[in-house]
């Protein structure tokens, strides 16, 4: 049975592979790959996963939403390791939960039946009064693509529990020195993550512009709707950061270490989120006094290695400084704390109102649900616009954008692609569509990393209605200064075309979208949207109210009731306590990975994470290790 189940992950992993919109070559050798080293080594899922999810992720490029590359890299790793069992017990099959912690077992009995009441709510509250059959045929046309408030945004949130449940009796099987794999996985991940970081602050603001209102991203392309998704991840990794410098010996590797904690706050601060400054900012002090407290003692008790501890800490407290006196982001960030948090909890009170009936506050609206209800029944808070890919009756695909759901609801919603940029004159972009009232489109051309724009080139045009159903062609000529050619910044720059709508209640129908650079040259990914959504995805400007309730706790309640918060909160509870029983027996990785669960579970607080699937798994792994911990 093992076998037979890493057989199947292993064909889906590949099967994804060979349909990537990119590099489908390359991506079946690297899944296949993956698939080998799981097999060769089924431990090292406790170090790959950790290591890779942080970069495990194309979306801008492929446009792919309810699955991406993170998802084919736990399927691959699944079936590697799986089939590996397999292997090992071929003639003498053993029982799928033998070797699972008896504290963690509950867990099999307990959550998929809270997982599954949660996705047939979701999935029989996004019906609406649609037939069952008739929804389920519009999921499966949708594929991999979709969007927020559809029914496919439940399957989306919800195929993270499905990973951990599935991850558990393969991982627990292969739990040999899995706190130590996991921790070396975490500083990779976490390696992986400060270099996007440099890369996007060097590339795009200036490594050491601490004025500019710029806030960091990395490789989480998730954020492209708000959301604190690189702010939860550095709450978890920064801790092993720390245990990565306390365990160094003197040296090469020492120095190392060091460099990624000097990064790792580094990348803290360029968030210019107060959550993860205190989150992160208490871990530290409390790895410092509980180590003193349980007498952990680093490997290397040498004065040099005391010396250079200290030197660290002086170093990082001036990074800190220097952040904070160097520009005047940081301290208006600050300044305003009180006013957001006065909006914040705006936000969590009408959240909190969308849940009306018992049944709602028992077992919640139903997974990845949030989106659609609070923008439809917040008016300060609806979405900022729409976008609905469909086939017309010559089964060709149109997208349909629209702007806010009524008057008065600020931000945009923009169809984008990514594109590279050339020098030397203005780009002119031609439109192909219908509308059936006058609009107003914003197109824009940017150096642009994900949220933040930088030089821009915009043309704002009123479009007319017109009774040509088949769609008439508009040329556009942005107008903005020329993207420079001068340095090796400016070179490296990707550019995001992205087309959005001006008004409330005026949808627009695009046929095809063309990108002329100033050579001439029509530079856009499948222009006239044949492959479907491929290539295209989408970003929010301002408004990110109704994707995120930002805290973690409020939105289980709102999306999965009291008893699945009640079941979620024992899980992470039961961990904590068995993270402190191995720290009682002077376990040092108990104590990191209690810290990191705990500085998670803080900034928990202000910011939800359960509707980003990929630093939900990673989440899922430190609960999933802490019985481990008190024996490594």
């Amino acid at each position: 049975m093992p076998g037979l189940a890493g057989g199947l992950f292993a064909a889906a992993a590949l099967a994804g592979a060979l349909h990537h919109p990119l590099t489908p070559a390359l991506a079946v050798l690297l899944l296949g790959s993956a698939v080998a080293w799981a097999t060769w080594r089924p431990a090292d899922l406790w170090f790959m996963l950790p290591a890779l999810l942080p970069v495990a992720n194309f979306t801008p490029w492929t446009g792919w939403w309810l699955v991406d590359e993170s998802d084919l890299l736990i399927l691959a790793a699944m079936g590697g390791a799986y089939l590996r069992w397999g292997l090992d017990s071929w003639g003498k099959p053993a029982a799928a939960f033998d070797r699972t912690p008896r504290s963690m077992r509950w867990v099999y009995v307990v959550l998929p039946p809270v997982l599954l009441t949660g996705v047939w709510r979701g999935l029989d509250d996004a019906r609406g009064a649609v037939p069952w059959t008739a929804m389920l045929a519009d999921l499966w046309a949708q594929g991999v693509y979709g969007d927020y408030d559809l029914p496919g945004n439940t399957l989306r949130v919800a195929k993270s529990m499905v990973w951990g449940l599935m991850l558990m009796p393969v991982l627990y099987r292969y739990g040999h020195a899995a706190p130590l794999r996991l921790a070396r996985g975490m500083i990779f991940g976490l390696f992986w993550v400060c270099a996007a970081v440099v890369w996007e602050r060097g590339i795009y603001v200036g490594a050491l512009d601490f004025s500019d209102h710029t806030r960091i991203t990395a490789w989480f392309w998730e954020m492209h709707v708000g959301g604190g998704a690189i702010d939860f991840y550095l709450a978890l990794a920064v801790p092993f950061a720390w245990w990565a410098v306390w365990t160094a010996p003197r040296g090469w590797r020492w120095c190392a270490a060091g460099a990624l904690m000097l990064l790792s706050i580094y990348a803290v601060l360029m968030t210019y989120s107060r959550g993860v400054f205190l989150s992160v900012a208490l871990a530290l002090i409390a790895m410092a006094t509980l180590a003193h407290r349980f007498r952990l003692v680093a490997p290397d008790r040498s004065v040099w290695h005391r010396r250079a501890m200290a030197c660290l800490a002086v170093v990082l407290v001036a990074e800190v400084l220097g952040v904070f006196v160097g520009g005047t982001f940081m301290p208006d960030r600050l300044g305003r704390s009180n006013k957001d948090l006065y909006h914040r909890i705006e936000h969590w009170q009408r959240g909190v109102d969308l849940l009306k009936t018992p049944s709602q506050w028992l077992l919640g609206l139903g997974v990845g649900r949030l989106p659609a209800h609070y923008g439809a029944q917040t008016p300060e808070g609806g979405l900022p616009g729409q976008m609905r890919w469909a086939r017309n009756s010559e089964g060709r695909t149109q997208v349909w954008l629209s702007g806010p759901a009524w008057p008065g609801v600020k931000g945009e919603l923009a169809l984008i692609q990514r594109v590279a940029l050339a020098t030397g004159g203005a780009y002119r972009v031609r439109l192909r569509g219908q509308v059936q009232a006058p609009a107003r489109l914003l197109v824009q051309l940017c150096e642009q990393h994900l949220l933040y724009a930088f030089e821009c080139q915009v043309q704002t045009a009123l479009v007319h209605a017109s009774s040509d159903a088949a769609g008439r062609w508009k040329e556009l000529q942005l107008h903005g200064p020329d993207f420079a050619s001068t340095g090796i910044r400016s070179t490296l720059r990707e550019g995001v075309l992205s087309i959005s709508v001006l008004g409330a209640n005026t949808p627009v129908r695009l046929d095809a979208v063309e990108l002329i650079d100033p050579q001439g040259l029509q530079i856009l990914k499948n222009p006239d949207f044949a492959q479907g959504p491929r290539y295209w995805s989408s970003i929010a400007h301002t408004n990110f109210l109704p994707w995120h309730m930002d805290n973690l706790y409020l939105e289980l309640l709102i999306e999965r009731g009291l008893l699945g918060l009640a079941v979620l909160a024992a899980l992470a509870v039961g961990a904590l306590v068995m993270a402190a029983q191995g720290v009682a027996h002077q376990k040092p990785l108990s104590l990191i990975v209690g810290i990191s669960i705990a500085a998670a579970l803080l900034i928990g607080v202000v910011i939800s994470v359960i509707e980003i699937p990929r630093v939900s798994t990673m989440l899922w792994l430190l609960l999933v290790v802490s019985p481990l911990v008190r024996e490594s």
